[in-house]
């Protein structure tokens, strides 16, 4: 489904080389594998790779397939890739403080129709928030914003999730629940790459890869 060939990335500080972050790193998410998790150290690349494939960062050499088909690294066919294929859940949720939990998912289908809100209200459901439609987001608690960040992904009723660090902040009740929301999403047949520090996350994922001297390798947990 994507793969990553010979990717070398550098952080560049005042036009001169920093640091290395990818030296022939090598990535593939298999039509055959609904999950991988990218571990590794704080600072080695993890949100990077995450940008790559998600198509956010096209500075880098190598060659990015989709579908086994070649993707030119340009703004507009990356932003068309993600736009047809992809849903991003970041640390952060990037949700709208102004704006109420529905309006937030709304914002998350690619075309709206007189169904969307009924939709809507199912993932809510489905992410265990029936009731907080009108709810403001600066109401809500971290665990609650990441699940709504997952029920505005889910609008877009993605090839791939992409998420970064998604229980990192919450607790363990409540990474359960986003387990067992990732874990549906799965059998939905929607792919997922999760970057994390944490095993348990790790551990409900059907490959792990490290990142370890800027590249990946594979490992077991």
């Amino acid at each position: 489904m994507i793969e990553l060939k010979n990717i070398n990335k550098n952080i560049i500080k005042n036009k001169q080389i920093e640091r290395v972050l990818f030296e022939n790193l090598n990535f593939s998410l298999s039509d055959a594998t609904p999950s991988i998790a990218i571990m590794g150290r704080s600072g080695s690349g993890k949100t990077t790779l995450l940008n790559i494939i998600a198509g956010l960062d096209i500075n880098y050499e190598g060659e990015y397939f989709f579908n086994h088909n070649l993707v030119y690294k340009t703004t507009d066919k990356m932003a068309d890739l993600r736009l047809k294929n992809i849903s991003i859940i970041t640390q952060h949720y990037n949700l709208l403080d102004d704006r109420n939990v529905m309006e937030n998912i709304l914002l998350g289908f690619r075309k709206k129709s007189a169904q969307s809100k009924s939709q809507a209200m199912d993932y809510l459901k489905m992410v265990g928030l029936e009731g907080y439609a009108h709810k403001k987001i600066k109401h809500l608690s971290g665990g609650e914003c990441q699940r709504v960040a997952i029920a505005r992904a889910m609008a877009k009723a993605p090839t791939l999730l992409i998420a970064d660090e998604p229980t990192g902040a919450l607790d363990e009740e409540t990474e359960r629940i986003v387990l067992n929301i990732f874990q549906e999403l799965k059998r939905k047949g929607t792919k997922i790459i999760i970057a994390t520090h944490s095993k348990e996350v790790a551990k409900s994922c059907e490959q792990v890869v490290v990142i370890k001297d800027k590249r990946l390798k594979a490992v077991k947990l």
